[in-house]
């Protein structure tokens, strides 16, 4: 997620591009002996307490609207994976003439958050790339290009309009409320049995005036029906909202019935112009993981075949990946197929 994620003031939203990256990865305490067995940390991280968990503005708000309380014996570490690139002592980068050049090459350095001491370094290129290029690990899915890295989501697209229509719909039930269970003033010298009890429907109770108008010892506030302007009003926010969100729907009823299809069609995709952009982001961002996907399962693949093909050498299964790129074959474009 977005928030387990942290990348330079002036990153990129095109993971390959940021010069840093940093995850932060949440694991038991017996995730990470296991771990620690199998030789890929050392054993100098400490567990995190409730007390850090609660440090975090992010998670401090997601835990009080699920309503989610972290509880004190959860045994939980928090690791700091850095993917920077670092001249590290003894496997520093060497020119022909075997003399350090002081180009610094990428690894993943892994930081314990707790203590604050590393508990692993690992090499982040292909061994035998000479060009040393950083493996990829992340991919970045964009809603709507904004001025930041992150990007925008509908959140910040019609967060406002669904502020103000969430306030005009308390409102609306607030004079509901108000209208149906009206309170008022009443003389201070009239006296009324059980007033500290609230009016069941169809119920009369006594009151003594002492001989004045009971109309004159009561006086009820003025509230008023709920507000058809406030209404109208809030119908119309949601329907901006709507629109600007781009989920607007094709009034097919105001049409004509003899319309040819291909009208019909181009006046679908003008109505659904924004989500299709939205769509080819989508696209593009699932093109990259499904080559990231395909890098893994080539990395892992069998040297050989588990049957004598009809053609070609059986020591061809993990070569064949060499041949094979993943593209879409869905186009972004056409929302009507």
């Amino acid at each position: 997620l977005p928030d387990n994620l942290y990348i330079p003031y002036n990153g990129s939203s095109v993971m390959s591009e940021c010069p840093r990256i940093t995850h932060i990865v949440p694991m038991t305490v017996n995730d990470y002996r296991k771990a620690v067995a199998r030789g890929q940390y050392l054993d100098s991280a400490q567990e995190r307490s409730t007390a850090d968990v609660g440090n975090n503005i992010i998670q401090k708000e997601t835990d009080r609207v699920t309503k989610i309380v972290p509880n004190a014996n959860d045994e939980e570490m928090e690791l700091l994976e850095f993917q920077v690139d670092y001249d590290l002592q003894g496997f520093e980068h060497k020119d022909e003439d075997g003399e350090p050049t002081g180009i610094k090459l990428p690894y993943i350095i892994t930081i314990d958050r707790t203590s604050g001491s590393t508990v692993g370094v690992r090499r982040n290129w292909k061994e035998g790339d000479e060009l040393y290029r950083r493996k990829q690990y992340y991919i970045h899915y964009l809603l709507v290009q904004g001025p930041g890295a992150y990007g925008l989501g509908f959140l910040h697209l019609i967060g406002g309009l669904t502020k103000t229509s969430t306030a005009a719909l308390q409102q609306l039930i607030d004079s509901g409320t108000l209208s149906n269970l009206p309170a008022g003033f009443k003389a201070k010298g009239a006296r009324i049995m059980n007033d500290d009890v609230p009016l069941q429907p169809g119920e009369w109770r006594d009151i003594d005036v002492g001989g004045a108008d009971l109309q004159s010892s009561m006086l009820p506030l003025p509230y008023k029906e709920p507000s058809q302007v406030l209404y109208s009003l809030f119908n119309t926010i949601i329907e901006e909202g709507r629109k600007f969100a781009g989920s607007t729907e094709l009034q097919a009823s105001d049409m004509s019935a003899n319309a040819p299809v291909g009208t019909t069609l181009a006046i679908l995709e003008r109505t659904l112009k924004s989500m299709s952009a939205i769509q080819a982001r989508i696209h593009y961002s699932m093109k990259q993981e499904l080559g990231l996907l395909k890098e893994i399962i080539a990395a892992y693949a069998p040297e050989d075949y588990n049957y004598e093909p009809e053609e070609g050498s059986r020591k061809a299964k993990k070569s064949d990946y060499n041949n094979v790129d993943v593209i879409p074959v869905s186009d972004p474009n056409a929302s009507t197929m």
